[in-house]
C-alpha cells in the first residue's frame, strides 16, 4: 500500500514546473525534477572491494575487462574501443576469446575519468562473424557533410570485417554483409591469419589498412614477411592495390597503422622466440620478447621502403630494470595524439591481478608515448600503474553520465545502450577524480532508479555526506537533494555512495551555490604523495608469477597481498625487491600469509630486505642451496620447506607443510615493516 501511495505522490510531483538544465557540450534541456524523499535510509559500511587504487590512473576501468585498444577523437572527446574480454569472463572460463562477439566503448576528455558507453553487439550487427577482436577505427568527413566512422575488427583469426556509423556511439551497420578480408583470398598466400587490422587515413584522405598474423610457411624466424598493407578504395570498403608484404622482424601479431607528419608508422607485437637467432640488423638491438616494435615509410606500397626502427614498448612483464612487477601477457598497442599530447593505449592483466584471478582477462591502460616531435623517433618505454595525469578538471555543473568514474567498488552497469552505473551490493561506491567546484554547490541532482539512497562525499570515503538523495522509483527519475553542506576549496574528488544493491544512477550534476568563482587550484591538488614498492616472486609450471605492490604513503607496518598463481605451480622464489643503489628504505618481513583452500596459514620469517644490496634484497629462493626437506621458514610441522621439482634449472621449490602434509597455496601476503624515507621518487611536485 505504501508503495502505491508513493507512486501516486511521485506522479503528482512530476507535474511540477519543469527545471532548466544544461548538459555538457549540449544545448539546454528540460528535466522534470522531484525532491528527495525522507525514507530514513542510512548507508552502512562502504564496500572494500576496490581493485583499482585511488592513486593510479591505470587501468582506465575499475570493472570492465577489455583489450586491443583503438581510438578516435570526435567533438573534443577521445573514444576508445576494445575487445570485450568481459563477455568471455561472463562464461566463467579461462580467456580463450572464443565467446567474444562484441566490442566495448569508453570515452574521456580528461584522460582519467572515463565514461563506459557499453557494448557494440558486433555479432548482431554482422551475424556472419565467428568473433570480433582487436578493432581499429578511423573517421573522415564525407561528401554528405557528416563524419563517417569505419570500425575494422578481427573475425577470429580468419579475416577482417568492418562496420560503419555516423557517430562514434553508433548506430552501427554492416555495409558489406561479409568479410572484407578472409583466409586464402587471392594475394594472401603467406598470411595464415589475416587478422588484427590497423587503419589510417593520410593527408590526401586516402585510407590504408594493415593486418596479419601467424607463422610463415618459409620457416624464416626473423623475416617472415607475413604482415600486409593495402590501399583502400574511396569507399573504405574495397581495395585499390595489391597486398604488399612488410618485413617486420620477429613478427607475431597486433598490427596498427598511423600517419604522422607525412610518415606512415607500422607497429606490431614481436614474438616469444629466443632472440639472436638470425638477427641481421647491424648496430641495432633485437627487440625484447613480445615487445612492440615499429617501421616507417613514405611509400607504403613499396615493400623495400619500410625501415625497421626498433622496439618502443616492453611487454607488460618487463621494463628497463628487468621484471616490472606486472604479469607477462600478449601485447597490443595504439598510439594517438589527444589535446597536444602523445599517448600509448595498451592492455595488461592488471585488473585481473588486483582481483586475484589467473584466467587471462585483460584491462585497458593509458601511458605517455615520448615520441620525439622533431625526428619522429619513439624511445623504448614500459607500462605503468600510475598512468597519465588529468589534463582538465571535470565540470560538475552540467549533466554527467552516471557511468563516469575514475574507480569504483561493487559497481556494474545496466544493460543496453547508454548504460547507468548500478550498485551490486550494499555500500557500493564510485569516485570521480578532480572535480572543479569553483562555485561551491547548493544542490545535488541525480537521475536514479530503485529504492535507496545515494550520498555525495568529498575527498574521502570516511567523510560525512555533503548531500544525498533518497528515492523509490521504478523508472529513471531526476531527484534533487534538500541541501548541500558547506565546504572549502575548489578541486575535489567526488565519491557517490549507494545504500543498497540494484540502484541505478543514469546521470548527475551539481547546482552552483555561489556567484563568485573560488581561487584557482592546480589539478594535482587532490593527489597524495606516495612511492611504489614491488615485491616480485616467481612461480612456474604453470604459474603465473606473482607480485605484491604496495603504495607507501608513510613508513610503518603493512600487509600486502600478492597476485594469485595456480595452486599446482612450483613456487621458486618467495619474493625480492628490485635492486636500487639509491634506495633509502628497508623492508622487514615479519611473516608470510599463504592462502590455502582452508584459509591463511601464517609463517614467521624475521628477515630484513635491503634494496641496496643484491645479497639481501630477497627472501628464500630455489637456487639458494638448501637440501630437499630443509625447513626454510617456520617449523617442520607448519612451515615452508625445500621440495623436489621437475624444473631442471633450479634446485627446489617452496612447499607449504601443515602437520606433515603438503598444502597447495595460491597467493602470498607479506606482513612487513617499512623504515626510512620512501616518498622521494614519486613525491607530488
Amino acid at each position: 500500500m505504501m508503495k502505491k501511495q508513493w507512486h501516486k505522490a511521485a506522479a503528482m510531483l512530476c507535474a511540477a514546473p519543469l527545471i532548466l538544465h544544461t548538459a555538457c557540450g549540449e544545448e539546454p534541456s528540460e528535466k522534470t525534477m522531484v525532491p528527495s524523499l525522507d525514507l530514513g535510509i542510512t548507508v552502512g559500511q562502504v564496500s572494500s572491494n576496490v581493485y583499482k587504487t585511488i592513486r593510479n590512473a591505470n587501468p582506465i576501468s575499475p570493472n570492465i575487462f577489455c583489450a586491443d585498444p583503438t581510438a578516435v577523437e570526435y567533438e573534443g572527446r577521445l573514444y576508445v574501443y576494445g575487445t570485450n574480454d568481459t563477455q568471455q569472463a561472463e562464461q566463467d572460463t579461462t580467456n580463450d576469446y572464443d565467446q567474444i562477439r562484441s566490442l566495448v566503448v569508453f570515452s574521456t576528455d580528461d584522460m582519467v575519468n572515463w565514461v563506459y558507453h557499453g557494448r557494440i553487439e558486433t555479432g548482431e550487427i554482422a551475424p556472419w562473424i565467428q568473433n570480433s577482436w582487436a578493432p581499429s577505427i578511423v573517421s573522415r568527413k564525407e561528401k554528405d557533410g557528416k563524419t563517417h566512422f569505419y570500425l575494422y575488427f578481427s573475425n577470429n583469426g580468419n579475416g577482417v570485417g568492418v562496420i560503419t556509423a555516423t557517430h562514434p556511439l553508433g548506430p552501427w551497420s554492416d555495409p558489406l554483409g561479409e568479410p572484407l578480408i578472409y583466409q586464402n583470398m587471392e594475394g594472401l598466400q603467406n598470411c595464415p591469419a589475416p587478422f588484427d587490422p590497423g587503419v589510417c587515413i593520410d593527408e590526401n584522405g586516402t585510407g590504408w589498412l594493415s593486418f596479419g598474423g601467424g607463422v610463415s610457411a618459409s620457416g624464416n624466424q626473423v623475416h617472415t614477411k607475413v604482415p600486409k598493407v593495402v590501399k583502400l578504395g574511396e569507399d573504405m570498403l574495397s581495395f585499390e592495390s595489391e597486398f604488399v608484404s612488410i618485413d617486420a622482424p620477429y613478427f607475431f601479431e597486433a598490427s596498427e597503422l598511423n600517419y604522422i607528419d607525412g610518415t606512415y608508422y607500422y607497429t606490431y607485437s614481436t614474438d616469444w622466440q629466443q632472440r639472436g637467432i638470425g638477427w641481421d640488423y647491424p648496430g641495432m638491438d633485437a627487440p625484447p620478447t613480445c615487445s612492440m616494435a615499429y617501421l616507417t615509410t613514405k611509400t607504403p606500397l613499396d615493400s623495400e621502403s619500410w625501415e625497421y626502427q626498433g622496439a618502443y614498448f616492453y611487454n607488460s612483464g618487463q621494463n628497463a630494470e628487468g621484471e616490472s612487477g606486472l604479469r607477462w601477457g600478449n601485447n597490443h598497442t595504439h598510439f594517438c595524439e589527444y589535446q597536444g599530447t602523445n599517448y600509448i593505449l595498451h592492455h595488461t592483466l592488471l585488473l585481473e591481478e588486483l582481483q586475484g584471478g589467473t584466467a587471462g582477462f585483460r584491462s585497458l591502460m593509458a601511458d605517455y608515448l615520448p615520441m620525439n616531435s622533431r625526428t619522429g623517433e619513439i624511445p623504448l618505454t614500459a607500462a605503468s600503474r600510475k598512468g597519465v595525469a588529468q589534463i582538465k578538471l571535470l565540470d560538475p555543473y552540467c549533466e554527467n553520465s552516471g557511468a563516469t568514474m575514475f574507480t569504483a567498488a561493487d559497481i556494474g552497469y545496466s544493460e543496453g545502450g547508454n548504460p547507468a552505473a548500478k550498485s551490486l551490493h550494499n555500500g557500493a561506491w564510485m569516485m570521480v577524480k578532480g572535480v572543479d567546484l569553483g562555485y561551491g554547490a547548493s544542490e545535488f541532482q541525480a537521475q536514479v532508479k530503485g529504492k535507496g539512497r545515494v550520498e555525495v562525499r568529498l575527498d574521502d570515503l570516511s567523510n560525512a555526506a555533503a548531500a544525498y538523495v533518497e528515492f523509490d522509483c521504478e523508472e529513471p527519475t531526476w531527484v534533487r537533494s534538500s541541501a548541500f553542506a558547506s565546504f572549502s576549496g575548489r578541486n575535489h574528488d567526488v565519491y557517490l555512495v549507494f545504500s543498497s544493491a540494484d540502484l541505478e544512477l543514469q546521470a548527475w550534476q551539481f547546482i552552483k551555490g555561489e556567484e563568485t568563482q573560488r581561487p584557482e587550484e592546480p589539478i594535482h591538488s587532490t593527489e597524495e604523495a606516495y612511492a611504489t614498492l614491488v615485491i616480485s616472486g616467481q612461480a612456474e609450471n604453470p604459474g603465473p608469477s606473482h607480485a605484491a605492490v604496495l603504495e607507501l604513503t608513510t613508513p610503518g607496518e603493512y600487509s600486502v597481498r600478492s597476485s594469485s598463481f595456480d595452486p599446482a605451480s612450483d613456487v621458486l622464489n618467495l619474493g625480492f625487491l628490485d635492486p636500487d643503489p639509491e634506495a633509502d628504505y628497508k623492508v622487514y618481513v615479519k611473516s608470510l600469509g599463504l592462502e590455502t583452500a582452508n584459509g591463511i596459514v601464517e609463517i614467521p620469517v624475521g628477515k630484513e630486505l635491503d634494496p641496496k644490496s643484491p645479497a639481501t634484497n630477497a627472501l628464500a629462493n630455489g637456487w639458494g642451496g638448501a637440501a630437499i626437506g630443509t625447513v626454510i621458514y617456520g617449523t617442520a610441522e607448519t612451515g615452508i620447506v625445500a621440495a623436489e621439482t621437475e624444473i631442471e634449472w633450479i634446485g627446489y621449490r617452496m612447499a607449504l607443510m601443515v602437520d606433515g602434509t603438503e598444502v597447495p597455496y595460491t597467493s602470498i601476503t607479506y606482513n612487513i615493516t617499512v623504515s626510512g624515507t620512501v616518498l622521494k621518487e614519486n613525491e607530488t611536485k
